[in-house]
């Protein structure tokens, strides 16, 4: 086999065009995931008898799953109920159509939800509450005790989490290109194709993720250092 150097800082140039949309992609992966993980984390407190038990499966499920499967059932499943879904309105449509970046962005948000909901929920029960019935203690009204006890102490706790899971998100999508969907290892692999170096190629794809995810934790680690001078 011979080794051609130049094609990977080609190729490199070529994926490096993925990372805007590769973090696009996290990003809102990351915003509906904390949404969705707060909520979850609120009901979860409130110890609703059967709502609780169904929540603990779900986040029990998408975590013990592996990703890829999640990724080939909703493949298989959101293109038909998708069309069954818009008959119903009139609309006709084709499912093989349908969108690979829905099918990514639903599973990942799904799986998302379920870790930030263990995150935030976590993040709760370490607050003290002798802390909070201080804060009673000297006339804080539930509202004052959210925003100066528990609040700030939720913010500092999973900030780093959410941080880390961004980081994980990131390297997570490289499954999805086997939907369809265009990320740094699809245009890695598309590449591949035109030129006929597999192995340049992938090294090239594994540099951008290592010069990414190397950039971010700096950015991360900058962000954590100020929050804990705070």
């Amino acid at each position: 086999m011979v080794f051609t150097p130049e094609v990977i800082w080609e190729t490199f140039l070529m994926v490096l065009t993925a990372v805007p949309r590769t973090l696009l992609l996290a990003v809102v992966i990351l915003f509906f995931g904390i949404i969705l993980g707060l909520l979850i984390a609120i009901l979860k407190r409130k110890q609703l008898p059967g709502l609780t038990t169904v929540l603990n499966i779900f986040i029990s499920y998408m975590r013990g799953v592996p990703l890829i499967i999640h990724l080939l059932i909703l493949q298989g499943l959101l293109p038909e109920a998708g069309a069954s879904l818009l008959s119903i309105f009139g609309i006709t449509t084709d499912p093989n159509n349908f969108p690979s970046v829905l099918i990514v962005l639903i599973t990942y948000i799904a799986l998302d939800t379920a870790i930030e909901a263990q995150n935030i929920y976590g993040a709760f029960q370490s607050i003290d509450y002798r802390q909070i019935e201080a804060g009673y203690s000297i006339g804080f009204t539930r509202k004052q005790n959210y925003q100066r006890i528990i609040i700030p102490q939720l913010i500092a706790t999973v900030t780093p989490l959410f941080l880390n899971s961004f980081l994980k998100m990131i390297k997570a999508l490289s499954l999805a290109f086997t939907v369809g969907v265009v990320d740094i290892v699809a245009t890695a692999r598309y590449a591949a194709a035109l030129n006929y170096r597999y192995f340049e190629s992938y090294i090239a794809a594994a540099l951008v993720y290592w010069l990414l995810c190397g950039i971010l934790q700096f950015i991360f680690s900058k962000i954590e250092k100020r929050m804990q001078f705070n």
